[in-house]
């Protein structure tokens, strides 16, 4: 799976902002993270409003986290950029019927999606910090997490 680039972005962002613990100018960000600024400033809005940054106006001004960077996850990020995420399934009609193969491929989605969010809400960004400075390979941290998952699974089959 590919990000879109305003969600690599804001990732970076984040990120680059839980490294430094500081406000920080969106020129400072930009130059150090590779964003371009006028685009980091309109992803800063959308992390804005899902509660991740908050924005200080004026000459002293810039981003900071508006939580600690254990609370924020990687799903929290991608949920602030990507829409597709948010698709709910369209409700059947009542007057038909839904084909046994229908539900199945149904069933079988909701559950990928439930473990997929699952998986993507269990790491923080301060477990990825936590990883990279204690010379920790980031894969064991996926791994650990991906282990949790596949034991909630089997304890739900």
């Amino acid at each position: 799976m590919k990000l879109k680039a305003s969600v690599d972005y804001g990732a970076r962002a984040i990120v680059y902002l839980a490294v430094k613990g500081d406000t920080c100018s969106s020129r400072e960000i930009s130059e150090e993270m590779s964003v371009p600024r006028d685009y980091l400033i309109q992803l800063a809005l959308r992390l804005r409003n899902a509660g991740l940054i908050k924005a200080r106006p004026g000459k002293n001004g810039g981003y900071a986290l508006a939580k600690d960077p254990a609370k924020i996850t990687i799903a929290q990020i991608l949920n602030a950029f990507d829409d597709d995420l948010k698709h709910e399934r369209q409700e059947l009609k009542k007057s038909r019927k839904e084909a046994p193969s229908a539900t199945m491929v149904r069933e079988i989605h909701g559950t990928i999606m439930g473990s997929l969010d699952s998986f993507l809400e269990s790491i923080s960004i301060q477990d990825m910090l936590d990883a990279y400075n204690g010379g920790e390979a980031p894969e064991l941290l996926m791994a650990a997490a991906l282990e949790k998952e596949a034991a909630k699974l089997r304890s739900k089959a």
